[in-house]
């Protein structure tokens, strides 16, 4: 009985160094200074970036896409070594469903951000659990570098999942743009 108490009380230390993108629940444990509810920062001399990064990307979501039910909370990462400790190896930039977005230092820009948010937005209008499970990787990827990058050409497989989502979205009435999307 001891044992399966210690075992339990033990759990979520082992989880927090086991699995580290957890540690998006609480950054704050993970040195991070959260300046408000919607921005955390390992560096406070770049706040003011990081200000002007969120407030691009989400009204360029807001007016191109949907409103956000709730604003997306972006952690802000300046060094690897922020980054590397979520767990996260060479991405620029990751959204762990609708608890957050996880920003390293080579995706400090509006075009990472809005495609984050883009992922964000299709958590919080799709469910987290259905998109995890059923929506299309062509969906969740050709929205997001439809809708936010302008390169003409991306590399494979983004290219082929960007021309998909275009060709399903082309006569799409935007009225029922999310009900048709959660059939896919």
């Amino acid at each position: 009985m001891k044992l399966l108490l210690v075992a339990l009380l033990l759990s979520p230390l082992v989880f927090w160094h086991g699995y580290k993108p957890i540690r998006i629940l609480a950054p704050e444990l993970n040195g991070l200074d959260c300046v408000s509810a919607t921005i955390c920062i390992d560096n406070s001399s770049k706040l003011d970036d990081a200000s002007r990064l969120y407030s691009s990307a989400y009204f360029f979501i807001e007016k191109k896409v949907a409103s956000f039910e709730k604003s997306p909370r972006v952690i802000f990462c300046s060094t690897s070594a922020c980054f590397s400790s979520f767990g996260l190896g060479e991405m620029r930039a990751v959204t762990m469903s609708t608890i957050g977005i996880i920003v390293g230092p080579r995706g400090w820009n509006s075009t990472f951000l809005s495609h984050e948010f883009v992922h964000h937005l299709q958590h919080e209008k799709l469910g987290n659990f259905e998109v995890w499970l059923d929506t299309p990787q062509w969906f969740m990827e050709g929205m997001a570098y439809s809708l936010t990058d302008k390169r003409e050409v991306l590399d494979e497989p983004w290219e082929s999942h960007r021309a998909k989502f275009e060709l399903w979205n082309k006569n799409l009435e935007p009225n029922n743009f999310w009900q048709r999307a959660r059939s896919l």
